[in-house]
């Protein structure tokens, strides 16, 4: 029996969409620009901090638009439930995103989760004004394929004697699915399982996170058996 940490995605996966994503979508003039940008990206010609960046260069908003924005946006109904569920089991969360900082904190802090541990990437906001983009944990493990290397945190877990638990639905979960000792897929990360032949359990939202790991696991106090 080794002690779990729950290591889980947020956008798409913890928020009921991608928050990132549909920002960058709302307050871009230029389409086209951005669909190339993307395409780029989806082909693997340039990493994901190099599409934020192209992305935020086109970006036409202010602290307040991005704030409004942000209030329209919510979490998986069952993500709170689930918290608690971990919580009475002295189960670890960790939250990692190769998004953006602002919005992860004020979702969670707007939900009650405020005091949850999360990793992303830090915008940079002065005097009202979105200035910059920084990556704080940028190729951490000698790899520039995402702004947020999550690998890099689950690795820290399992040295740390955990076995991990990875929670995720796109490109950027990719590299942590297939390093974790457990995955929970989907979206774009179920296919990439399935293509690939990553052992992994699909889910639609936490409540089936939290079914999943009640019948097929014995989770409780903090230990988990596979």
């Amino acid at each position: 029996m080794k002690k779990v940490a729950l290591i889980s995605d947020f956008d798409g996966t913890i928020s009921r969409r991608d928050v990132g994503h549909h920002f960058f979508g709302t307050f871009i003039p230029d389409r086209a620009r951005r669909l190339e940008i993307l395409q780029q990206w989806r082909l693997g010609l340039i990493s994901s901090r190099e599409c934020l960046e192209s992305e935020f260069a086109l970006v036409r908003a202010d602290q307040e638009d991005l704030d409004t924005f942000i209030g329209n946006e919510g979490l998986d109904p069952y993500f709170k439930d689930f918290v608690d569920f971990c919580e009475r089991r002295s189960s670890s969360i960790l939250i990692t995103s190769d998004g953006l900082d602002y919005y992860v904190e004020r979702l969670l802090m707007r939900f009650g989760l405020g005091y949850l541990e999360f990793t992303a990437n830090h915008l940079v906001v002065a005097d009202g004004a979105l200035s910059a983009i920084e990556f704080p944990y940028y190729n951490l493990m000698e790899c520039t394929r995402c702004g947020n290397c999550k690998r890099f945190h689950l690795e820290k877990l399992k040295r740390e004697g955990f076995t991990t638990v990875y929670i995720g639905n796109g490109y950027s979960d990719r590299c942590p699915a297939e390093h974790a000792d457990v995955v929970l897929s989907k979206g774009e990360l179920l296919d990439h399982c399935r293509a690939q032949g990553i052992e992994h359990i699909p889910f639609e939202n936490f409540r089936d996170v939290e079914r999943e790991l009640t019948d097929r696991f014995i989770l409780h106090s903090g230990n988990i058996s596979l």
